[in-house]
């Protein structure tokens, strides 16, 4: 199954992340019920209301959570981690979601700290509406067991204007929300909104959720939808999380970066060079295709596909290496087939050999692929041709399977 979190629209937060599940299927009065339980954990915190309802957002039906709390005086944040980590167990949650609440408030605390510098000042992390949101959440994704799916993210949309807490005004987005996505290398992107759409809260349970970050939705069949909405009513769009959860199709499709350049004044010691410290820097593939260029010139076109996370590395290895003075950079869907990665044990002129292979399915028929460098190598071991260690290998495969 795949979980596709949607922020684009209206950014996201913890209590539009926890509202959204709810309106997928998850059971909301329970959730209260938990949390209600759960919030004088938090030095004697309380909760006086805490609902869940049925709400129109730009046209769009949602659902909204409606929470009311008593905080103490003063919470640390070792008390709010505390809290969390006994909440957990107090309702049962399963290893996977208090495993995700714990990863959801180290994020949380640890960019705090590091935009504050102390724990004493973490007022924004100290309250039981983060409680709420991260152990709700958590019994959220536990219920509709989306914890062992594949999250995808849509680029964060982060509002614009400014946004104000217990340290002064600032520029929107917030410190602690930019180091969150930093880290997590989530994609996100300015709007009109003057005011904060992602909140750090949000952006940390998000980056626990481990996503692949995408500019559109990967190949996913929806079956479940829910809406969050947020507090606000904005006069453009709906101020609304979409979540989307789905079945995988056996061939995924996801987006690729692109990097190319012409080049038609380097020798092929250079060009190899080039696709050598590209492929040793992460790139999925790297190619040149010789042609004819401006003033009949033959040139070669350098080609590297590479996820977007390295196009800033790779294209400053184009210019070092090859003296290129530009690169083209585009975004494509790549449509991969799903696989397993086994191997199985040859035996040839008396010595076993392990031989690695990939399974995949397509269109419901199964079949496999040897690894070369397998064959390759027990080529050289034995002096049988790659190609009669293939057959070899082959025959091992299909007589495992039968």
């Amino acid at each position: 199954m795949v979980l596709v979190v949607d922020p684009r629209m209206a950014g996201i937060s913890g209590d539009m992340v926890l509202a959204a599940l709810v309106d997928m299927g998850a059971d909301g009065k329970r959730i209260a019920s938990q949390m209600i339980k759960c919030a004088p954990l938090l030095n004697g915190a309380s909760i006086e209301t805490l609902t869940f309802e049925q709400v129109s957002k730009g046209g769009i039906a949602c659902t909204r959570m409606i929470l009311e709390t008593r905080d103490p005086p003063s919470i640390s944040a070792t008390q709010v981690v505390q809290a969390i980590c006994n909440a957990t167990t107090k309702i049962g949650l399963s290893p996977e979601a208090s495993s995700f609440a714990a990863r959801c408030i180290n994020l949380l605390i640890s960019a705090e700290s590091r935009i504050h510098g102390h724990e004493a000042h973490l007022h924004e992390v100290a309250s039981v509406d983060t409680l709420v949101d991260i152990v709700g959440t958590a019994a959220a994704l536990d219920q509709l067991n989306f914890l062992n799916d594949i999250v995808f993210t849509t680029p964060v949309n982060m509002g614009s204007g400014t946004v104000t807490f217990s340290h002064g005004t600032f520029p929107n987005p917030a410190p602690a929300v930019l180091d969150i996505l930093r880290d997590a290398e989530i994609a996100m992107f300015g709007d009109s909104v003057r005011y904060e759409t992602a909140t750090p809260t949000g952006a940390c349970i998000l980056a626990a959720l481990k996503p692949r970050s995408v500019p559109f939705y990967p190949y996913v069949t929806p079956r479940r939808i829910g809406y969050g909405a947020g507090s606000r009513d904005l006069n453009d769009r709906a101020n609304a999380l979409l979540l989307v959860s789905g079945d995988s199709h056996p061939a995924a499709q996801d987006s690729v970066s692109v990097i190319e350049t012409n080049l038609d004044d380097v020798s092929g010691e250079v060009l190899g060079d080039a696709l050598s410290e590209a492929i040793s820097m992460g790139a999925l593939d790297a190619t040149i295709h010789q042609g004819i260029g401006k003033k009949g010139r033959p040139v070669y076109t350098v080609t590297i596909l590479c996820e977007y996370r390295l196009v800033e590395d790779m294209t400053d290895m184009l210019v070092r290496r090859t003296g290129t003075l530009g690169v083209r950079i585009t975004r494509a869907r790549r449509y991969t087939l799903s696989r397993e990665h086994h191997a199985v044990l040859v035996v040839i002129r008396g010595k076993q050999y392990k031989v690695r292979y990939k399974r995949y399915t397509h269109r419901g028929a199964p079949g496999f692929k040897v690894e070369f460098d397998d064959t390759a190598h027990i080529s050289t071991k034995t002096g049988i041709s790659p190609r009669d260690v293939e057959r070899i290998a082959r025959r091992a495969i299909e007589d495992a399977d039968a």
